[in-house]
């Protein structure tokens, strides 16, 4: 009987822990190819809720803006514009650090080009 209660213990218990993991940190654009001039929509799920996140932007020289803070929401999202004004063309790398966990979200990469699409 203590074996069955033991085991029953351990599958609640694994059960919690698995629920309550947190998913791994995830970054998506609105686009992969973005005219100069128009805003990029970033949007992120899976930081720790209610923390401050780090976005990193490499340019297409290779080198970095300024770390961006941002607030992840109560469910661990955030979403942020990101005008292309301030860019130059080719392509560029963005990531976020979650403050808390020290966790790193995939990369994502987008290009700014002279481009428009059609009316």
């Amino acid at each position: 009987m203590r074996i069955l209660r033991l085991g029953l213990l351990l599958a609640i218990v694994a059960a919690i822990a698995a629920s309550c993991a947190q998913a791994e940190p995830q970054i998506r654009l609105s686009s992969e190819r973005i005219p100069r001039h128009w805003k990029l929509e970033v949007q992120g799920a899976g930081f720790t809720r209610g923390q401050n996140v780090s976005s990193h932007l490499r340019r297409a020289d290779g080198s970095e803006f300024p770390v961006l803070p941002i607030l992840a929401d109560a469910r661990g999202e955030f979403t942020h514009t990101i005008d292309t004004m301030i860019l130059e063309l080719g392509a560029h790398e963005l990531w976020v650090v979650d403050d808390q966990s020290g966790r790193t979200s995939n990369h994502v990469h987008f290009e700014v080009t002279f481009e428009y699409p059609p009316r």
